[in-house]
């Protein structure tokens, strides 16, 4: 006789479950966005087979005849097999395991949802997964009873393998990772329980009211691997930053949160500003930038100024800079701002100026060795924050960015200081190496081509590509969420050499262009300035920019044959 009623039980099982159901679609759009972070693929098809399981649940506990529960129940073995696969992945990619390593286990391990799904579907046959089923009341509602056969304990202990794989994965993890990651970890061992509970208990036919709870508690355990993907793992950023950087920085730094709310700052920036800074945690910067109006630009989207204040007893000049922190999926997650005390870069800039009309050549050595010493803290800082974060994971990558820091900070620091001039082919290993290091930096947001039949055996003016290229990087395609293009062309014709440097960024707002190259245009072009002028000087020729708002910027500069400097 076929049951038509629908009680509390049942409906608070259809509620419960239809929200899981809708809670998962949500999730499924979420995760989609962060597919870039760890683990967070395999968590989107996971939401993908959740609602495959779940929703043919519904459709199960909700069916008043064999035949309709029965059919629901063979569609719910669909999702059933590839959740236990897709779980074990997921776990060997969160825990940073080797990509080779991942990328044989993707083959090894697709055994278990092939051979489950092979026995399940050919149960009519053999009888070995379910001898037998029940269409029987529970006391409120009908649900399907069966009797296990061997072949279905054979798959519940493949599975517990794949479970316990994984969870090895994650204590093998949390010995090696520093403290900020291991909560992420200890989460995902959590939700990897709440399912295997469920299965064990209907292996065992202690399930209360033979209802299946492995739907609803997937849903729980999905929550959790929300939390430990996307809610611990996406600010690393900060504990890195706070353990790698604060403490030890010379240089004063701040780190506000997404919301310019402040988060923390180091010894340094205490010195700086002594007041006690603990009520303003947390709190907007607004109310701290009331009593020191002089950091003001902060809340102008600036990426760097310069103030003076007296520190010491003296009058001192700082520089500011604003860096984004962005998680791996891109999304900015906060700021991180230094203050540098440039006093003595301020007072030399000061005696170079009033020694330039009498020593023209000296001043523009030292121009030149203040540019290759004027690297920022920020761009160290950050690379040292990269290197750290890829010693555990990557230590092969760790070694060659060490190496490639190494070399660009010697061809900063160090250079003939008798001759202005640099073999053309020298200048681009130095701007090779700079892009390898962004490139570690920026992963695919950094696109980098030299486009050049052959490298002409000429000589050009120190310090001119790599800063040109920097300003590509840093002002246009970095200021884009996802990244871009800068292409280095050489091209050799007639009695000159064209050099251009194009990008597919942000490009220039027609006011700002016009000013770049001139005394009075902002702090951001001093390099530009000082390219253009030795330009002039050199060659008559200075710097040509060709720049559309919103597609992009070309600078090009050409080099006379015919000009022996």
């Amino acid at each position: 006789m076929p049951y038509t009623d629908m009680n509390e039980i049942r409906f608070f099982c259809t509620s419960l479950l239809s929200l899981s159901v809708i809670c998962a679609v949500y999730l499924l759009f979420y995760s989609k966005k962060r597919t870039k972070m760890p683990g967070a693929k395999y968590f989107y098809l996971l939401m993908f087979t959740a609602i495959i399981y779940n929703g043919c649940y519904v459709g199960e506990i909700n069916s008043n005849q064999f035949r309709t529960a029965l059919f629901w129940f063979n569609a719910e073995h669909l999702a059933i097999p590839v959740q236990h696969y897709l779980w074990a992945l997921m776990g060997l990619e969160y825990a940073m395991v080797k990509k080779r390593y991942i990328n044989i286990a993707k083959y090894l391990l697709l055994y278990h949802p092939v051979l489950y799904t092979i026995i399940f579907y050919t149960n009519g046959i053999h009888h070995s997964y379910i001898s037998s089923y029940r269409f029987e009341s529970n006391g409120f509602f009908p649900v399907i009873f069966s009797t296990k056969g061997n072949l279905f304990f054979l798959m519940v202990a493949s599975g517990t393998f794949l479970g316990c794989s994984t969870v090895y994965c994650y204590i093998k993890a949390i010995t090696k990772s520093p403290k900020s990651y291991r909560s992420g970890y200890i989460i995902m061992i959590i939700a990897c329980i709440f399912p295997w509970i469920s299965v064990y208990l209907n292996a065992s036919n202690l399930n209360y009211l033979g209802i299946d709870y492995f739907p609803l508690t997937t849903f729980f355990s999905g929550i959790l691997y929300l939390y430990g993907i996307f809610g611990l793992r996406i600010f690393k950023t900060i504990p890195i930053a706070t353990e790698m950087v604060f403490r030890q920085s010379r240089e004063g730094i701040l780190l506000l949160d997404i919301a310019d709310r402040i988060i923390d700052y180091n010894d340094t920036f205490l010195k700086l500003y002594p007041e006690d800074l603990k009520k303003h945690r947390r709190h907007s910067i607004h109310s701290f930038l009331t009593r020191n109006p002089e950091l003001y630009p902060l809340l102008e989207d600036t990426n760097k100024f310069e103030f003076s204040r007296n520190y010491d007893g003296e009058k001192r000049v700082f520089s500011v800079s604003v860096n984004p922190i962005m998680a791996e999926d891109g999304f900015g997650i906060g700021k991180m701002v230094y203050f540098e005390d440039i006093t003595p870069y301020a007072k030399k800039q000061e005696s170079l100026e009033h020694l330039a009309s009498d020593a023209m050549n000296i001043a523009e050595m030292h121009e030149i060795s203040f540019l290759q010493a004027q690297i920022s803290p920020h761009f160290i800082n950050n690379t040292l924050s990269v290197i750290a974060s890829m010693i555990t994971r990557a230590p092969e990558e760790a070694k060659e960015l060490i190496t490639n820091l190494g070399e660009y900070l010697a061809e900063r620091y160090y250079f003939d200081s008798k001759s202005v001039t640099v073999l053309l082919d020298h200048e681009l290993e130095t701007v090779d190496t700079y892009v390898r290091i962004e490139k570690a930096r920026f992963r695919e947001r950094l696109n980098y081509h030299l486009i050049c039949e052959q490298i002409p055996d000429v000589k050009i003016p120190r310090m001119v590509l790599q800063p040109l290229i920097e300003n590509a990087i840093r002002h246009g395609i970095l200021k884009k969420a996802d990244g871009g293009n800068v292409w280095l062309r050489i091209i050799c014709r007639n009695d000159e050499l064209l050099i251009e440097i194009q990008d597919d960024g942000v490009g220039i707002s027609e006011e700002k262009l016009a000013g770049l190259l001139t005394d009075d245009s902002n702090v951001s072009s001093i390099g530009l300035i000082n390219i253009h002028k030795r330009l002039l000087k050199y060659y008559n020729k200075g710097l040509n920019i060709q720049s559309t708002h919103g597609v992009g910027t070309i600078v090009s500069l050409t080099i006379p044959f015919s000009i022996i400097i």
